[in-house]
This record gives structure tokens, C-alpha cells and sequence, in this order.
């Protein structure tokens, strides 16, 4: 992959920092090559360490905040990636979330709890994915670059394929299963790392009167996905808000599954109910967009639904839209790999087969509305 990525850790509390550089250091993809106590130090370190690739920054500081130098970040070192570090209070997620608004790649929690090596493993576990995700969209850069020089387009494409996507034969899909949507029941959607962000732009292009549901599962731990959920509601026109136990799935209503919870459909009568669960992690996540699809599929068997898999690491989603394609008439889009944060969830959607479209996340909201209005 080449060189390890140059890390600036940017915390006021200096066993953080302590904890930080050694969690950076586990991954082997990383090495922290200054520290600060506050956003004015750190900005000072960026003045005068050029080749620094990522920020591990903190939300709450002295002098100057995450948000204050993430603002600066944005403006003047826009190449720049940030991590942000967050607490588990309700003021951290708030800000957590505008920092992911403002372009901030993803944010670890801080350490809990009395178990050090297991807080260890958790976020150097997450940063290492994190790393692996810049390196090699570092390197496939780097590739086309040399294509465009040399004009051996062809060859640097092979070693591309070779090296960063190893062949993977995708499963066949039944063409009888690959229709286009005359109508739409209910609209499913699954994010994680960049998700905030990609939901923002998807949400904001649909009209306050659609007349559909929308449910979402975005990775976040509990507090989070309420604060997501206010923040979308407030920034777009339709109504968002956290699911909770009961609620009546009803059109135009976008509901957020809760951090730390799945959330699933159950049939009652004529009526669509949301249930809440307690039970175990799923692809080490929960809410799992698994766990919702395949409830979506029982109770709207012989339906129309929209799956919507936006960026994110790993695998969830893809079970669950299996599931959607054997029981409903599901019609899924997957989000491009270049506009993903981490191409994770939909690569895994498409490479097994169950991708109708791939689409650019600045032209989901358009498409979902064709879709919905019979264009598709």
C-alpha cells in the first residue's frame, strides 16, 4: 500500500492522546507524527508539518473546538481527512453529527468502562478499517494518474483489478426478479461510515408531499441517531424522527432506527407497526439493516420496495436484500464507489448480484423520485 498515513492527534487530555497514539499505531497503517492539547496548537502543527494525511480530533476543547478548527480545515486544508473523538453525551453527538456535516470522515467514541484492552481493540479495530479505506483510494489514485501519462490506460486498469479489486464473481440475478417499480410501498435505506452525510444529500432532494415511507438504519450508537434524526428533520422537508416502540408506519414519514437497538416491521391487520429490539449484534452493529430488510420482507411480501444501500464498511444490508428480492418486488440501488466514503456495504450488494443500478449519491434523490413516479 506504500507509506504509512501521517497522523496528527488533537485531544486536551493527554492520556487520550497517550491512548490514541498507541491505538494508532497498532493498526500499522498509521503513524503519529505530532500531538496538541487544543484547535490552536493543532492549526499551528499544520502550519508547520506538510505531509500530515489525517486528524484525530476531538469534539470538546479548550482555546479552540473540533467544530471551530474543522471549519478552518475545510477552508484551508481541504485534502486534509478527520476522524473526529467523541464522548457519549448528548452535546458530544450533537456536535458529533454537525462535524459529519462538515465533512468529517467518521468519529470513534472515547474509551469506557474499566476494560483497556478491550477499548483498545474497539477503536484501533475502526481505525484500521478507516486507514485501509484512504490508503487504497490513495493508491487506485495514484494508478489512474500513472494511466493518464503514459496513456497505457488498458494496462494500468489490469493492475488495478489485480491488486485493489480482486476478481469476484457475482452471483446471477434471475431476470424475472430484476423489474422496474410501477409504484413504491415502502422505501428502505442502509448507511454507515459517510452515511450523515449521504442522507443529507438523498433526503434533502425528496418534496414534503411523497407518499411513501421511508425507514432508515444508520450505524450510530444510542443518542447519536436522535441527534441525526433532529438534524434531518430540521435541514430537509420531510419529517424525520427516531422510530420508538409502536409507531405507525405511515407515508411521507422517514423513521431512523435507534442506536443501540434493531428495528423491525410487524403486521398488524392492515396496519404497518415499528417494533423495537434488544437483542444481539448483527455484523458487530446494531441497528442492522439485516434485521429490518428481512422484517420488511415478511410483512410486505408480493409488495414494492425500494432499497437504497449507501456508503459504508462492511457487509450489512445484503443478506437482507436477498431476502427483499425472494419475498417482494424489490428494486435496489447501491451507492457508486466513487462517491462512497468507504465502499463497503454496497460493493458487497453488488458483487453478490442483487444491485439493480449503481448509482452517484448526488443523483439518488432524483432517481428514487422517477422511480416513484413511474419513470424509472
Amino acid at each position: 500500500m506504500g507509506d504509512k498515513l501521517k497522523v496528527l492527534v488533537v485531544d486536551d487530555s493527554l492520556l487520550y492522546r497517550k491512548f490514541l497514539t498507541e491505538a494508532v499505531e497498532a493498526t500499522e497503517l498509521g503513524e503519529v507524527v505530532d500531538t496538541a492539547p487544543d484547535g490552536r496548537v493543532a492549526l499551528e502543527k499544520l502550519k508547520e508539518i506538510e505531509d500530515i494525511d489525517v486528524i484525530l480530533l476531538d469534539v470538546y476543547m479548550p482555546n479552540m473546538n473540533g467544530i471551530e478548527l474543522l471549519n478552518i480545515i475545510a477552508k484551508d486544508y481541504p485534502e486534509k481527512i478527520v476522524i473526529m473523538i467523541s464522548g457519549g453525551s448528548a452535546d458530544s453527538a450533537q456536535l458529533t453529527v454537525k462535524a459529519l456535516e462538515l465533512g468529517a470522515m467518521d468519529f470513534i467514541l472515547k474509551p469506557s468502562g474499566d476494560d483497556l484492552e478491550k477499548n483498545m481493540e474497539r477503536i484501533k479495530s475502526h481505525l484500521h478499517v478507516l486507514f485501509a479505506q484512504i490508503l487504497t483510494r490513495r493508491y487506485s489514485e495514484k494508478l489512474k494518474e500513472i494511466a493518464e501519462k503514459t496513456k497505457d490506460v488498458s494496462k494500468i486498469k489490469d493492475r488495478e483489478r489485480d491488486t485493489i479489486k480482486p476478481q469476484v464473481k457475482r452471483e446471477r440475478v434471475d431476470k424475472a426478479k430484476t423489474v422496474k417499480l410501477c409504484s413504491v410501498d415502502v422505501i428502505v435505506v442502509a448507511a454507515s461510515t459517510g452515511g450523515p452525510s449521504a442522507l443529507e444529500k438523498v433526503l434533502m432532494e425528496l418534496p414534503s408531499d411523497i407518499q411513501v415511507p421511508i425507514l432508515i438504519v444508520q450505524h450510530m450508537p444510542p443518542t447519536f441517531t436522535k441527534m441525526l434524526a433532529d438534524t434531518l428533520n430540521e435541514k430537509t422537508d420531510i419529517f424525520v424522527r427516531e422510530a420508538k416502540e409502536g409507531d405507525e408506519i405511515e407515508a411521507g414519514l422517514g423513521l431512523i432506527a435507534p442506536g443501540g437497538y434493531h428495528m423491525v416491521v410487524k403486521a398488524e391487520g392492515t396496519k404497518k407497526i415499528i417494533g423495537i429490539e434488544d437483542t444481539c449484534r448483527i455484523h458487530g452493529v446494531k441497528p442492522a439493516a439485516d434485521v429490518l430488510f428481512e422484517s420488511v420482507a415478511d410483512s410486505y411480501m408480493d409488495c414494492d420496495v425500494l432499497a437504497i444501500i449507501l456508503t459504508g464498511m462492511g457487509v450489512d444490508g445484503t443478506q437482507g436484500v436477498r431476502a427483499l428480492k425472494s419475498k417482494t418486488n424489490c428494486y435496489c440501488i447501491t451507492q457508486s464507489e466513487e462517491s462512497c466514503v468507504v465502499y463497503g456495504m454496497p460493493k458487497s450488494v453488488y458483487e453478490a448480484g442483487l444491485s439493480d443500478e449503481v448509482v452517484h449519491i448526488d443523483k439518488i434523490g432524483k432517481r428514487i423520485i422517477d422511480i416513484i413516479a413511474g419513470r424509472a
